[in-house]
């Protein structure tokens, strides 16, 4: 009756929704499209291409058979 009741408790625990994929910043579309939201976008996109571009640049120059 115990492990009935159980595995009943389990699959009402699995059934439910999951959480909307929002993050701590995201609580609406005011801050989600503020000016400070599109800079900090800006800014992340410009480190990972410069970090990408590093990266390539450095073993482009480092290995001699590229070149």
């Amino acid at each position: 009756m115990e492990e009935r009741e159980e595995r009943e408790e389990q699959q009402q625990r699995r059934a439910r929704p999951a959480r909307p994929l929002v993050g701590y910043r995201d609580v609406g579309e005011d801050v989600r499209w503020s000016r400070r939201a599109h800079f900090r976008a800006w800014v992340i996109l410009a480190v990972m291409i410069a970090l990408s571009l590093g990266w390539t640049l450095t073993v482009y120059f480092l290995e001699p058979g590229l070149r």
